[in-house]
């Protein structure tokens, strides 16, 4: 004995309102994502402005440094020379006037390599 199976099928009407309020729920998710998608990009879009002001702020920081750098360099580099005019004109004063450095000045004219009168009498016999 074979039975009839009858398969519940729903009704076009079922259907529709079925299809419709799953697409209406998937708008609503979308229409929520996009919203969250354009908040996120609005805060990112101040967080990138707040980020150029501050690269403009280290910009100006970094060349004011750069310039103070070379400022530095060539007051050092001119102290320097004076400093070396200075040893040149002591150690020749020195000399003329057959007066003897102190030790401290000694060692550092034998550290630049400059000797004093009584040093270089000893070393030529």
């Amino acid at each position: 004995m074979v039975q009839d199976v009858t398969v519940a099928t729903p009704s076009p009407e079922r259907i529709r309102s079925q299809s419709s309020a799953a697409l209406t729920a998937a708008l609503a998710d979308s229409y929520r994502f996009l919203d969250s998608l354009g908040t996120q990009l609005r805060s990112q879009s101040g967080d990138v402005e707040h980020l150029e002001a501050e690269i403009a702020d280290q910009r100006a920081v970094i060349k004011s440094l750069r310039a103070d750098v070379v400022r530095l360099h060539t007051a050092q580099q001119t102290d320097a020379q004076d400093l070396f005019h200075l040893g040149g004109k002591l150690l020749a004063f020195s000399r003329a006037a057959q007066m003897e450095l102190d030790n401290t000045t000694k060692k550092l004219f034998r550290r630049r390599g400059w000797t004093s009168a009584r040093n270089q009498d000893s070393q030529n016999p």
